[in-house]
C-alpha cells in the first residue's frame, strides 16, 4: 500500500478549513461572493488577454529589432562594435574591455516577449528602463540615441490608462458589485425594500452640515460673514486659485531674468491676495470656527 506524501496530506487539512467556513453563515456569504466574483473576473480576463495581445502586436511593430546596443557607447551599429575600447575605473585605472553587441534583458522583438515586457511594464517594476529604451531607440539594428522618438512615451501613457488604472478598477468594481448583490439577495428575506433600507440607512448615518453665523446682525462681523460666503467672493477666489496655477506652470529652465522677476512678482501679488482672504474669513467666522473647517485648514 503507498503512503501519501506529507505535503499532500498538509494541503488536504488546508482545505478542510474551507470546509469549516462554509458551516459558518456570514463565512458562507462571503465565500460565495469570492466564488460567484471569479466567475465574472475570468470574462474580464478574456477581455485583458486580448487587449494585451494588440499592444503585444502594436508593440511590435513599433520596436522590434531596436532594442540593441554596444557596450562601446560611442558605436551605434553592430559592424562598427567591433574590437575593444577603453573605460575608466573608480580608481582612475583604464581597463581595456572588447565591445559587445547585445539586446536589451526586455524588448518587442516577437509578440511572446512583448507580451512579457508589457506584463513588467503594467507591475510597476522597472518599466522607467523600458520606457527610456523605447524613447531611445533608433531604427533596426541600431544603437540607441538619447530622446530620438519621444513621442513613443504616448504608448506608454496609453498603456497605463488601460492597464493599470482601467481594468485594474474594473476588478475591483466587479468584486464590490458581486457583494453587493449577495447582499441584496440576503436581505430579500426581510419585508423592507432596497429603497427603503437605503432611506433608513441614510437617516441614520446622515449628519446636518454646520455652518457658524454672527448673531448681532448688525455688527461688521456679520457684514463681513456676508461678504466672504457670497457667491462672487467665492467665484473670485477659485478664479485666483485658477490664475495662480497657471502662473506656476508657466516656469521653465533657462528663462531670461525679467521673465523670472515677473512670475515672481505674480506670486507675490497672489500669496497677498490669499493671505488677505485668510485674515476676512478669520474675521468672520472666529478664529476657533474658521479652524474647525478642514479646508480652511488646508488653505491655511
Amino acid at each position: 500500500m503507498h503512503s501519501i506524501p506529507i505535503h499532500t496530506r498538509i494541503s488536504g487539512f488546508a482545505l478542510r478549513s474551507l470546509k469549516l467556513n462554509y458551516g459558518v453563515s456570514k463565512e458562507q456569504a462571503v465565500f460565495d461572493c469570492v466564488v460567484n466574483s471569479l466567475k465574472n473576473v475570468l470574462n474580464i480576463l478574456i477581455v485583458y488577454m486580448l487587449f494585451m495581445f494588440i499592444f503585444a502586436v502594436v508593440a511590435v511593430q513599433l520596436f522590434k529589432g531596436r532594442f540593441f546596443y554596444c557596450t562601446d557607447e560611442s558605436k551605434e551599429f553592430e559592424k562598427d562594435c567591433r574590437g575593444e575600447y577603453l573605460v575608466y575605473e573608480k580608481n582612475n585605472e583604464v581597463k581595456a574591455e572588447k565591445r559587445e553587441w547585445r539586446k536589451y534583458d526586455f524588448h518587442y522583438d516577437n509578440v511572446l516577449w512583448a507580451l512579457l515586457t508589457l506584463f513588467t511594464v503594467s507591475t510597476g517594476e522597472g518599466w522607467p528602463d523600458v520606457l527610456k529604451h523605447s524613447v531611445d531607440a533608433t531604427y533596426e539594428n541600431q544603437g540607441p540615441s538619447p530622446g530620438y522618438r519621444m513621442e513613443m512615451s504616448i504608448f506608454y501613457v496609453v498603456y497605463f490608462v488601460v492597464f493599470p488604472f482601467f481594468f485594474v478598477n474594473i476588478f475591483v468594481a466587479l468584486i464590490i458589485i458581486t457583494f453587493q448583490e449577495q447582499g441584496d439577495k440576503m436581505m430579500e428575506e426581510y419585508s423592507l425594500e432596497k429603497n427603503e433600507r437605503a432611506c433608513i440607512d441614510f437617516a441614520i448615518s446622515a449628519k446636518p452640515l454646520t455652518r457658524h453665523m454672527p448673531q448681532n446682525k448688525q455688527s461688521f462681523q456679520y457684514r463681513m460673514w456676508q461678504f466672504v460666503v457670497s457667491p462672487p467672493f467665492e467665484y473670485t477666489i477659485m478664479a485666483m486659485i485658477a490664475l495662480n496655477t497657471i502662473v506656476l506652470m508657466m516656469k521653465f529652465y533657462n528663462a531670461t531674468n525679467l521673465y523670472d522677476n515677473l512670475l515672481r512678482m505674480f506670486n507675490i501679488v497672489f500669496t497677498a491676495l490669499f493671505s488677505l482672504e485668510c485674515i476676512l474669513k478669520i474675521i468672520a467666522f472666529g478664529v476657533l470656527n474658521y479652524f474647525r473647517d478642514a479646508w480652511n485648514i488646508f488653505d491655511f
